[in-house]
Formats: C-alpha cells, sequence, structure tokens
C-alpha cells in the first residue's frame, strides 16, 4: 500500500515538474465534420484535447475571436446546432486544471460559415453510344465536401420521380435513357439540402452504323414499279424503332416501323436516307444512314434484238438475243411474224430455225413490269449452193492500160432465175449484172457476189477476189546472183516482176537487143538466163493482147574478174602507229606488166575511200582494215587482197622502265629494260641518268654512253656503279624521229655512304614507332639538298610533302604510311647512300634497334628490342633469317666481330610480340698488301702485252702485205671523241642538262673499245688466220679524265661471223695512286680504306656494255 502511495506521489511531482519546466504537450481542437465551408442551418461540434490526463481532469471553455463564447465547464465538446452568418469567426479551446488551476489553449480554428444556399451541378460524359450502352452523369457541389446526392428525371410526356436516393454517394451515375435528369446533395444530421442543379436534357445518339436496303435491289429501275426501302440498325436487331425518312435532304415520312414501301416516278430518282428512335425512349435516334441512290429511267424501257447472222444455212440454226442496257430482273419474250414464239427466257437467247420477222421485250415478274417491243429482225434461209468469183484473165494486179473480166457463176443453179448481188470494198455502186468489167484504177478492191432467188432464198456469199490496179506502169527487175563473173564461169540473170504474173521478157546488152539464140524459153517463169560476158545488162516484160509492156529494168553490170591477187604493203611495216607518225600503205599487183591499172580500196573506217596506189596513214581516223584490187579497162578487175589491220593510236606510247636489282650488290652488273606499251615495233632506245634538279623540283636526264643513236636492244647492262642513282629511257623511230615521253624515274638504291653525298638517321635505327620524332640529315659538298622518299606503295615524294626541311635537315613525326627508302640528293646533282625505314603501327608492338647504315666486317654491333616508351626489355629472342639465333634471357644480342654471314633480316619477339624484320648489311674490308709491287706487275704486264701484240701485228702485216698502222691520238675535248666513238662518250646530254661528275672523286676509269673486222685475201694453209688490228688510245688529263683503247680488227678467209656488225668489247681499269696499292676484295671497298684499288672489268653482250661510274 505504500507502495501505491509512493508511485502516486511520484507521478503528481513528475507531472508539476512537466507544467513548470513547459515541456507539456499543446491541446488541439477539432470541429466535427471536418468541412472548410458551413452553410446557416447546419451544425457543427467542437472538440477540445488536452493532450494529457484525462477529460475529468480538466474543464474547458471556447474563445471566438479571442474573447470567451462558452465558459468553463467540464465539457471537451460543444455543438452548435443552427449556425448562422454571425459564427463566422476564428475559434479556440482553453483548459485548466481541476486541481491546480495551471492553463493552455489549443490550436485556432477558422469556421466558414456561409449565407446563401449552394447549388448541385449536372455533368454528363458522351452521349454517342452503342445500343445497349450508357452515358455517364455526375453531379456536384462546389467548394464544400460531404455530400450524397438524391437524381431525378422527367421526359417531355412524363412528370418528374426520383430514380437514385442518397444511401450511397451516387456523385456518378451511368443511364442507358435519354431524358431531362436533376439533382441535389444532402449532407448533415439533421439533414440539409442543396438547390436542385439546373435541368441537363440528354439526347443519345446510338453509334450503331445504318444502313439502308432496298427490295428488289435492281440498279435501275422503271417509272410505276414498286419498290421497298429498309432502315438496317446493325447491332440493334432486337431493338423496337420507330424511322424518319429522307429524301434530297427533305423529311418525307416518319412511320412506326423500319420499312418504306412506295411506287416510284422519274420525281423519285435521288438519295434515300432513315434516322431510328427507340419506341421506349424519344431521346435516344441513331445517326442518319448513309444515302442510298434510286436511279428511275427516264427512258422507254425498249429491248434490243440482234441476231448472230441474217442468214440462216441450210440445216441450220441463227441465234437470236434478246437484252436491255440494264438487264436486272427482267424475263424476255419472243414474237415471229407478231405472234409470241417463246417467253420467260431468263438470258434472253433463242435459238430459231426458221426465217421470218422476230421482235421481242423484258419482263419484271416481281413488278409486273412489261418493256416495249423491240426493233424487228429479218431472218433469211440460204440454199445450200455457193457462189464463185472468175477473172478472165486470172490477174489479180493489173496496171492502167489493162482490163479483165469478173463474173459470178453459180454451180448447179440449173434453169433457175437468179438476179446477182455484188459486195466491192471501192465501188459506191455495186454492179448488179452476172458480169463486170475491171479497167480503172478506182475499180481496185475487193469483191464477191450471191445469187437472190424469190425473197427469203439466198446463195451463200461467194469467197473474196482482190483486184488492184495501179497507175503506174511496172518496171522490171533485174537481178544477178553475181556482180562479179569468175575467169571460165558464168553469172545467173534473173528478170521479173513484183507482184504479177504471165509475163515474157525481152534482154538486152550493151543497148542491144540480146541474140535469141543464148535466150531460154520465155514461157519458163521468172525468165532466167545464164551469161559468160561482162557488160551491161538489162530486160523489160510483156503480156496480153495487144502486149503490155513493162518499163525496162535497171542496168546490172557484171565484170569480169582475173586470176591475179594484189597485195597491201605497209612501209614501213608498222601496224600500230601514233598520232604525229605517218605509214604509207601501198596495192602491189604482181605479174601486172605494164598494164595500166586503177585502183580501189575497201576501208572500215573512211567514208571516202582512197583511190590511188598509196594512201598515206596518219591520223586517227584512218585506222582500220585496208584491201585493195585493181582494175583494167571497164570490166576486168582483180581479186581483193588479203585485209591488213592498222591502227592509228590517240594516244602516246609508254615506256616502262625497269632496274634490275633495284639493291645494288657489290660485284653485280645492273640491266635496264625499256618496254613499250602498247607493244609495237621499230624502235631505238635512248637511256639516261635522272640528275637532280633542286631549283626546278624535277630531275635532268644525261643520255648513258652509247646511246646518241638510240640502241636496238631494249636492254642495257651497267657495269661498275657503286652508288644510289636514277634512270629513265625512251623510245624513237622513223625517219623523221618520232620520240616517246620520258619513262618514270626508276632508282638503283645503294647503302654504301658517299662521300659528295650521304645519309644520317637520328635515332640511328631502323625501326620507329608511330609518333616517334626522326631527323634524315644529308652531308656532302653541297649548300643545298633535299630528301627524297619512295613508298611501299610506289609513291615518290619529297620531304616537304611529308616532313619539315630546315637547311640540309629533314624532320618528321612518323606515321603508319611513313615506310620506305630515303635518299638526299644534292644542288650539284648527287644522290646519297639509301636508307630503309619501317614504321611500327601497332601501338603496343615492339621494334628491333639495328643499324640504319651498313656494318664494316670485323666491327661490332648490338641488337635490341624495345616497345613505346620503354627502352630495352628481357627475355628477348632474336632470329637471323627466321632461324632462333638467340634466346637466353639477355638484352641484346651482341656480335663482337661482324662476318659476311652475318648478314641478313633480322627480328625480335618478346612477349608474344614480333618485330618487323629489317635487313643488316655487312661491308666488305680490303686485305692490305706490304708493298705496290702487284700494282706494278699489272701494269707492266699490261703494257707489255701491247708492246708485242703490236709488234706481232706489225711482222704480220708485212708477211701478208696488208696496210697495218698505229695511231695514237691524245684526245683534248670530249666533242672529238664523241665524233669518232659515240658508244662511249660520257659529255652526251638531253635538251635539260649537261652531266655532272664529283669533284672529290680521284678515280679514273679507263675504257678499251675493241671491233674486229674481217678480211678476205688467201693465206697458205700452214699459217695461222692472219688478222690486221687497228688501236686507238684515248687518254686526259693525269687527274680525272678516262683512256680508251680501241683496236678494230677484221679477219681474213673463211672465218666468218653471224652478225655483220662487230660488238664492242669494253675493258675498264679503275686506279688511284694514292699511298699503297690494296688488293680488291671480291666483296664492297670499305669507306675507310684510303690506299689505292686497282681493278679491271670486262663485260659482253648484246647490248653494249657501258661503264656508268659516275
Amino acid at each position: 500500500m505504500m507502495d501505491h502511495s509512493f508511485l502516486c506521489v511520484l507521478g503528481l511531482f513528475w507531472l508539476y515538474t512537466l507544467l513548470c519546466t513547459g515541456h507539456t504537450q499543446g491541446a488541439v481542437l477539432t470541429i466535427d465534420p471536418n468541412w472548410s465551408t458551413f452553410y446557416t442551418g447546419e451544425s457543427v461540434t467542437f472538440i477540445c484535447d488536452m493532450k494529457e490526463g484525462t477529460n475529468t481532469d480538466w474543464k474547458y471553455r471556447i474563445l471566438k475571436d479571442g474573447r470567451e463564447f462558452i465558459p468553463y465547464n467540464s465539457n471537451s465538446r460543444f455543438t452548435l446546432k443552427l449556425l448562422y452568418i454571425s459564427y463566422k469567426d476564428e475559434y479556440q479551446c482553453c483548459g485548466r486544471l481541476k486541481t491546480s488551476h495551471d492553463s493552455k489553449c489549443s490550436n485556432k480554428i477558422f469556421l466558414n460559415v456561409r449565407a446563401d444556399k449552394p447549388r448541385a451541378e449536372v455533368t454528363a460524359g458522351t452521349t454517342t453510344i452503342s445500343v445497349g450502352g450508357s452515358v455517364t452523369l455526375s453531379c456536384s457541389v462546389d467548394n464544400s465536401a460531404g455530400w450524397k446526392y438524391q437524381w431525378f428525371r422527367r421526359t417531355s410526356h412524363t412528370s418528374e420521380f426520383n430514380f437514385k436516393t442518397n444511401d450511397e454517394q451516387n456523385r456518378i451515375i451511368s443511364v442507358s435513357q435519354g431524358g431531362i435528369y436533376r439533382c441535389r446533395g444532402e449532407r448533415g444530421d439533421p439533414a440539409f439540402y442543396s438547390d436542385m442543379s439546373h435541368e441537363a436534357s440528354i439526347n443519345i445518339t446510338f453509334s450503331n452504323q445504318v444502313v439502308v436496303t432496298r427490295q428488289p435491289d435492281w440498279p435501275q429501275i422503271f417509272s410505276g414499279e414498286k419498290i421497298t426501302l429498309t432502315c438496317e440498325i446493325q447491332g440493334g436487331e432486337t431493338t423496337e424503332w420507330m424511322c424518319v425518312w429522307r429524301h434530297l435532304g427533305s423529311i418525307m415520312a416518319q412511320i412506326s416501323s423500319k420499312q418504306l414501301t412506295f411506287t416510284v416516278s422519274e420525281r423519285s430518282s435521288g438519295d434515300y436516307q432513315c434516322q431510328c428512335k427507340r419506341r421506349d425512349d424519344s431521346y435516344s435516334s441513331t445517326k442518319w444512314s448513309e444515302a442510298i441512290r434510286l436511279s428511275v429511267s427516264e427512258d422507254e424501257a425498249k429491248a434490243t434484238l440482234t441476231a448472230d447472222s441474217s442468214i440462216l444455212p441450210a440445216g441450220g440454226s441463227v441465234t437470236l438475243t434478246c437484252s436491255l442496257k440494264i438487264p436486272a430482273g427482267f424475263t424476255y419474250n419472243l414474237y415471229r411474224n407478231n405472234y409470241m414464239k417463246q417467253s420467260d427466257e431468263p438470258g434472253g437467247v433463242f435459238k430459231i430455225s426458221e426465217g421470218g420477222k422476230y421482235t421481242c421485250r423484258g419482263f419484271r415478274r416481281d413488278t409486273n413490269f412489261i418493256t416495249s417491243f423491240s426493233n424487228t429482225v429479218f431472218i433469211q434461209q440460204t440454199v445450200s449452193m455457193k457462189s464463185t468469183v472468175v477473172l478472165q484473165p486470172s490477174w489479180t494486179l493489173i496496171y492502167r492500160g489493162e482490163t479483165i473480166t469478173a463474173r459470178c457463176e453459180i454451180q448447179e443453179g440449173g434453169g433457175t432465175q437468179w438476179t446477182y448481188e455484188w459486195r466491192t470494198t471501192r465501188l459506191n455502186r455495186p454492179p448488179s449484172s452476172r458480169e463486170h468489167r475491171i479497167s480503172r484504177v478506182t475499180d481496185s478492191g475487193d469483191y464477191s457476189c450471191r445469187g437472190r432467188r424469190d425473197e427469203f432464198y439466198l446463195t451463200q456469199w461467194s469467197d473474196v477476189v482482190s483486184v488492184t490496179v495501179s497507175a503506174s506502169k511496172p518496171r522490171a527487175r533485174l537481178a544477178a546472183d553475181s556482180s562479179i563473173l569468175p575467169a571460165g564461169g558464168s553469172v545467173t540473170l534473173t528478170c521479173s516482176v513484183d507482184h504479177s504474173a504471165d509475163w515474157k521478157f525481152n534482154w538486152f546488152r550493151d543497148g542491144s537487143v540480146y541474140p535469141a539464140a543464148q535466150l531460154r524459153n520465155n514461157n519458163e517463169p521468172g525468165g532466167v538466163i545464164r551469161v559468160s560476158q561482162g557488160g551491161l545488162y538489162r530486160c523489160r516484160g510483156g503480156r496480153g493482147e495487144p502486149v503490155f509492156y513493162t518499163e525496162d529494168s535497171h542496168v546490172v553490170t557484171i565484170e569480169e574478174t582475173l586470176s591475179m591477187k594484189p597485195t597491201v604493203v605497209l612501209q614501213p611495216s608498222w601496224t600500230l602507229i601514233y598520232r604525229g607518225e605517218t605509214i604509207t600503205v601501198r596495192c602491189e599487183i604482181q605479174e601486172g606488166g605494164g598494164t595500166q591499172w586503177t585502183y580501189e580500196w575497201s576501208t572500215t573506217r573512211l567514208n571516202r575511200p582512197p583511190s590511188y596506189r598509196e594512201h598515206r596513214i596518219s591520223r586517227v581516223t584512218d585506222s582500220g582494215d585496208y584491201s585493195c584490187r585493181g582494175r583494167r579497162d571497164e570490166f576486168y578487175l582483180t581479186q581483193w587482197s588479203d585485209v591488213v589491220s592498222v591502227t592509228v593510236s590517240a594516244d602516246k606510247p609508254r615506256p616502262v622502265l625497269s632496274v634490275s636489282p633495284s639493291w645494288l650488290s657489290p660485284g653485280s652488273s645492273v640491266t635496264l629494260r625499256c618496254e613499250i606499251k602498247p607493244p609495237s615495233a621499230g624502235w631505238r632506245f635512248y637511256w639516261y641518268k635522272a640528275v637532280p634538279d633542286l631549283l626546278n623540283n624535277r630531275y635532268s636526264y644525261d643520255l648513258l654512253p652509247g646511246s646518241t643513236a638510240g640502241t636496238e636492244h631494249d636492254s642495257y647492262i651497267i657495269h661498275g656503279q657503286t652508288h644510289t642513282a636514277g634512270y629513265v629511257c625512251r623510245a624513237g623511230r622513223g625517219d623523221t624521229e618520232y620520240h616517246t615521253d620520258y619513262s618514270e624515274v626508276k632508282f638503283l638504291w645503294s647503302a654504301d655512304v658517299h662521300p659528295a653525298a650521304s645519309l644520317t638517321v637520328n635515332p640511328d635505327r631502323v625501326q620507329h614507332f608511330t609518333s616517334d620524332s626522326v631527323s634524315l640529315n644529308c652531308g656532302g659538298n653541297s649548300t643545298k639538298w633535299r630528301v627524297m622518299r619512295f613508298t611501299e606503295t610506289h609513291h615518290l615524294s619529297r620531304c616537304s610533302s611529308w616532313g619539315r626541311m630546315t637547311g640540309s635537315s629533314c624532320n618528321m613525326n612518323m606515321n603508319w604510311y611513313h615506310s620506305g627508302v630515303y635518299w638526299c640528293e644534292s644542288g650539284s646533282g648527287e644522290f646519297s647512300n639509301t636508307v630503309n625505314i619501317t614504321v611500327q603501327n601497332f601501338y603496343d608492338g615492339v621494334i628491333l634497334v639495328s643499324p640504319v647504315h651498313p656494318v664494316t666486317e670485323g666491327a661490332s654491333v648490338s641488337l635490341s628490342c624495345r616497345r613505346r616508351k620503354q627502352n630495352t626489355l628481357s627475355s628477348v629472342s632474336f632470329y637471323h633469317n627466321d632461324k632462333l639465333l638467340q634466346h637466353d634471357g639477355r638484352e641484346e644480342l651482341n656480335i663482337s666481330a661482324v662476318s659476311q654471314s652475318d648478314e641478313g633480316f633480322y627480328k625480335c619477339q618478346h612477349a608474344g610480340k614480333t618485330s618487323q624484320q629489317s635487313w643488316m648489311s655487312v661491308t666488305a674490308v680490303s686485305r692490305p698488301e706490304s708493298s705496290s709491287f702487284p700494282v706494278l706487275l699489272m701494269v707492266g704486264s699490261v703494257i707489255g702485252i701491247i708492246l708485242l701484240v703490236f709488234l706481232l701485228l706489225l711482222c704480220l702485216c708485212k708477211r701478208s702485205k696488208d696496210l697495218c698502222c698505229i695511231r695514237w691520238i691524245q684526245s683534248q675535248s670530249s666533242s672529238q671523241s664523241s665524233s669518232s666513238h659515240p658508244g662511249v662518250n660520257q659529255n652526251e646530254t638531253n635538251q635539260y642538262s649537261s652531266p655532272l661528275h664529283d669533284a672529290d672523286e680521284s678515280r679514273d676509269g679507263t675504257y678499251s673499245l675493241i671491233e674486229l673486222k674481217h678480211f678476205g685475201k688467201k693465206r697458205r694453209h700452214h699459217e695461222p688466220e692472219e688478222s690486221c688490228v687497228y688501236s686507238e688510245v684515248k687518254t686526259g688529263t693525269a687527274e680525272s679524265t678516262p683512256v680508251y683503247a680501241e683496236i678494230n680488227h677484221e679477219n681474213k678467209g673463211k672465218a666468218k661471223r653471224k652478225n655483220k656488225k662487230s660488238t664492242p668489247v669494253y675493258a675498264e681499269i679503275n686506279h688511284e695512286n694514292k699511298g699503297k696499292a690494296k688488293r680488291k676484295n671480291k666483296r664492297k671497298w670499305s669507306p675507310a680504306a684510303g690506299d689505292a684499288a686497282v681493278y679491271s672489268e670486262v663485260g659482253l653482250g648484246a647490248a653494249l656494255d657501258n661503264n656508268a661510274a659516275m
């Protein structure tokens, strides 16, 4: 008990503490019902909740606008049962504890009281519904809540009634009937009603399709017929309807059913529509139907009778057809001689086997409507006999001046008396007698006839006979099976007159009547004879009595052929020439003797073929096939020659130069080959070395030795070339020489460094990544440079197209298309060494780091593998010529002493990525000797051999009494050398420039040209074959002028060469007198070697062997 008392005291203390400290919850005032707006006459209850203790702990009062409205009392709820407009104000409740007199007040509530009574409002949804559907109606009281609704409906003939109570809210209802609707709201207890809404007239339109049908459904009806129209409501078949009909837009009838039946007149035509309403709901109706058009014919209903024939064949029948324009609903009756023959035929088709007068009319049984009588059709009966038109003479084509007779004949006619009918296409008044004469042009046409006996008996029409009377006199036609009479043969001539018969023919040759003895039978059709003489032939035809003659035929010329056959000769014999060239085509007749010939040409392109023996061909339009023949006297011809085809091309021929090999190997020769496209004959070839022309951004061309007059062969061999060079060719032919354009420049590339021009690459490696910055630097004896590139796609361009040329350096950022061959060209016309550059296009790829320039034999070299932004890689595999060379974890491939066997293709592999291959070239070094004795020995040996040959030849000349002479000529100028020996002239140039020489090059080139000539004097049998040798030695200055030696000899006796022209032989000795002599290595010379080297090369071939070590 003490514990309970203690807890009570503690609770009161806690409550007191909360009240004193201000942490009690606030009071809350609410109203019931909780509407935003009240109307006078309604009631409201205030509810005051102190949110602590119990209701009995407090006393309550209501404040209105801050002033006491209801004094303190023990009730927490207070109801105003009848609201007035004066109650519109702000209300608050306050509570006070009974034990402590502490108090607190609630929130404020505004009580909105309106004096005007609210009015309900009706709104309707769509009033177009299908049959069986409903319309949605809604009722509302604005700006207030808590309403229930009552609904009322009336019509124009019924009073209003309440059909929906307020047991439910009924704000939205659905109705299926039209009418006049109202509603009102109800709320509160006791109930408070709003004013009635305004009336809403609901007229329902059914969306069902309305269609008008008619019976009978004929497309055309006639005045007096009866018709029924029916208004069909699709989907509303079970509903009872009353319908309104409209004709031409005007109301014509309102009936209690869906059908309208009436008798039509001419005024009944037009469009008809209907609209229906439900019998039990005048406010619900359909839409107007689509219009149906009724066509009432204004014309008289008259049938038409036709017959498939007006003639009834013997034992046969005729089909009669009775028809109307619009036959719907009709059957047909047939009448013969005004009596009904057949009736109620649906199709109107009748078969008859009697002649007579026939009519018909149509009948509609549904409306008992009958048409007027049709036209009358007469049917005549035919006998089995048939007439025939006979012509005398039987010519269907005659000419003005001739006459024939047309007669109508009836077989098996006996003694019957016939009258005749003719049918013609041209005559306005056909004949009526049995015979008719035809002679005028207007008589032309088709003729047929028949006979008539009594009223209804006729023969059949005869077959048609066509007769033509031509106003123009015919001309005979003469044809020959050939206009050329072969030697000893004959030609067949045929004379005819088109489209006519019974002609006899007269023949004429050279204006005289042809001998009758050579005529065939004139009565033979076609008038054919064979003749064995040349001449001019014609013919004419004649027929009838008196004879009617045609015009003479045109003349036919028969020419006699000789056995000779001419030949078309081309000079020169080129079948393909080019615009600017000229050839002559000539017609040659063998065994023609002194006969005077005229010439005929057959060509495929020329509009006016030539008539002379020779014809010059130079224009493109001259292209084509040519054949010729000769004519002697008037009728003698040779055969046609064989056809010769000549083409004159408008396009210039294109020389294509190839260089083999394209990369220079030590000691190897280089072959140039010039090909003319399209291929053609007769060309001489000119060979040029390309010299860089930096000023004009092009190449100038210097003739190579031996090609001043051109070479017959299309190849040219070069020996001793050691550096990069460019070459071109062109060709020419004809007396007034026609030249092709120059070929494109083709390059011979060398990796050897040239003292006068060299190329270095920074960074010094072959392979690079895309976006790498690379510098190409030119060095040598020039102040002007350009860097050139030849890509893998065979595109030649200079640095300014893909980089930045600054002085002697070309700087570029690598891209995927920069792979190719690079070299420098100097302003003095020199080519540098050539380098290969390869670009790695893949971002995560690897490259092989290898030297750009050849490695000297014996030197050391290091190869490595790297990725982009990573200098060295470990665990790299290195390959040499696709064979694994090293795979041991080292970063580099080190070769301490490079040898020739190390030359080849290298690549590396790391982490599955493989670099591209790069070629590493190895340059051989010379092997030094202890003294210059081999040089002196070689020079002395050569001089000794020359002296020995000189003495031997002198002796041989004396013994054979032949003149031998030795001439030593010191050449002072290149012009003298050129005139004497064009095959070795170094100063031959084209029109662009002169040859360029290396100023720093100290080697002299020595050329010797030996020609062998044969003499025919007799020798003793025991003596060897003697010869005479001419020697010509040309020397230049001691510094750089080449020395040439030429020995010409011809052999006597029986020994003979296959070719009349001798093949020149060149010997070249290159020597430098700088220090000790060096022995020539089989491979390339080391660029570091400073001592002189002496060597000789001799080249033999079909073409001239030329030295071009420029």
